[in-house]
């Protein structure tokens, strides 16, 4: 027999020892710890540095968005000047009126 086989039969002869996890129990005030830890802990990963600015950014654009609706509400809501509403480009290239 080689090496696998023996550690494979003595995990198998461990776990028909073990019984059913579902018997077991947490202990008492186990979920409040692991909620304490999970707030405490940092956040892990390659994004958490760039995480803290996504609100600013987030404010910076909405603010952009703004500033261009407003922009371009003012310039579209002017009253055309005088010199595009009463021409009449058409008649002047035809020479009609």
């Amino acid at each position: 027999m080689n090496q696998f086989d023996h550690q494979w039969q003595k995990l198998t002869a461990l776990a028909r020892q073990a019984g059913d996890p579902r018997d077991a129990a947490a202990p008492y005030g186990f979920a409040t710890r692991v909620a304490a830890q999970a707030v405490a802990l940092p956040p892990a990963g390659p994004w958490a540095g760039l995480e803290r600015f996504a609100l600013r950014g987030l404010m910076v654009a909405a603010a952009c968005g703004v500033a261009a609706v407003a922009i371009n509400y003012v310039v579209f809501s002017a009253e055309p000047s005088d010199d595009y509403a009463t021409t009449d480009a058409v008649g002047e290239i035809l020479n009609l009126t």
